[in-house]
Parts: structure tokens; C-alpha cells; sequence
């Protein structure tokens, strides 16, 4: 008897942890791909970049960029544009330039949604997942009017599905 009863109460426990697993079932697929560059110069860093770009699909779909872009270009920079090394036929994706108060030359991240036209992060993972992107960054130096930062490839993950899905 004791048995049925303890049978009894352990069932909704049973049936709740099932319902549970069947609601955290992941319903979409993540992948990303870190990347790093950096120009030195006289044994200073003019410049450092650390890109990660992510992307979902499937339940939840968006694509992401997160930048920290530093250095001593810092106060120098106009303009920083994320391109397609030797092509130029996709478009570049401009990345904004910190404030003065930053202490980074850019910094923060970028995410486009489905139905968002911009940013547009189209092409960028596999720009970068293939060691292809290069920051093309403009400064108001005379000396220096132009810095090519190529990046390289630090992580990359494909597509998988994630195992903390809730």
C-alpha cells in the first residue's frame, strides 16, 4: 500500500518533468565565430579589434555583431567599415565610431531582426568565418589616413543547438 501511495504522488512529478523537457526542447539553431586583428606599429598597438558574430535560426532568428575596437588611434578615427578582403562587391557594413568620453575607439553591439533593413549583418559570419574580413578604418591623420586591421578567425562555431534552451 505504501508503494501505491508513493507511485501516486511521485506521478505528477514524473509527468511534470516531462511536460518540462517538452517545453525546453529548443526550437532553433545558434552558431558564431570570433575574430581578432591588431596593427602595431613602433611596439604600440595603433589598433585592436575582437569581433564576435553571431546568428539563430528557426524559433528565434536575428543576426548580431559585438565589437571592442581600441588603441591609439583612439581620438583619430572617422570612419570604420567592416569589409570583404580583395572583393568589393558586397556592400561594407559601416561601424559606428565611439564617442570622445569612450575609452575604446568603437565598442558595443549591432543586431538586425528579421524585417530590419539595417543594420545589414547579411554575409558578414561568412565574411568572417572564412578570413576574409578586414576593418577598413579612416583617420584625420595625415601620416596615417588609412589603417587596414585584417582579422583572423579565434572560434567558430556552425550551426548547433544549444543545450541550455528554456
Amino acid at each position: 500500500m505504501k508503494g501505491l501511495w508513493i507511485a501516486i504522488l511521485a506521478c505528477p512529478l514524473v509527468l511534470s518533468g516531462c511536460a518540462l523537457a517538452a517545453l525546453s526542447s529548443c526550437k532553433w539553431e545558434e552558431r558564431s565565430v570570433n575574430a581578432s586583428g591588431a596593427v602595431i606599429e613602433d611596439g604600440a598597438e595603433i589598433v585592436k579589434a575582437d569581433l564576435t558574430v553571431d546568428a539563430t535560426r528557426g524559433g528565434l532568428e536575428w543576426k548580431s555583431l559585438d565589437r571592442t575596437i581600441s588603441g591609439t588611434l583612439k581620438g583619430h578615427v572617422l570612419s570604420i567599415a567592416l569589409i570583404r578582403s580583395g572583393d568589393a562587391a558586397p556592400a561594407p557594413l559601416s561601424i559606428p565610431v565611439d564617442s570622445p568620453s569612450s575609452p575604446l575607439i568603437s565598442s558595443g553591439g549591432m543586431i538586425q531582426r528579421v524585417g530590419d533593413v539595417s543594420p545589414n549583418l547579411g554575409g558578414v559570419y561568412e565574411t568572417v568565418a572564412a578570413n576574409l574580413g578586414l576593418l577598413d578604418i579612416t583617420t584625420d591623420l595625415a601620416s596615417r589616413p588609412r589603417v587596414s586591421v585584417p582579422l583572423t578567425v579565434t572560434h567558430k562555431q556552425d550551426w548547433f543547438r544549444p543545450n541550455n534552451c528554456y
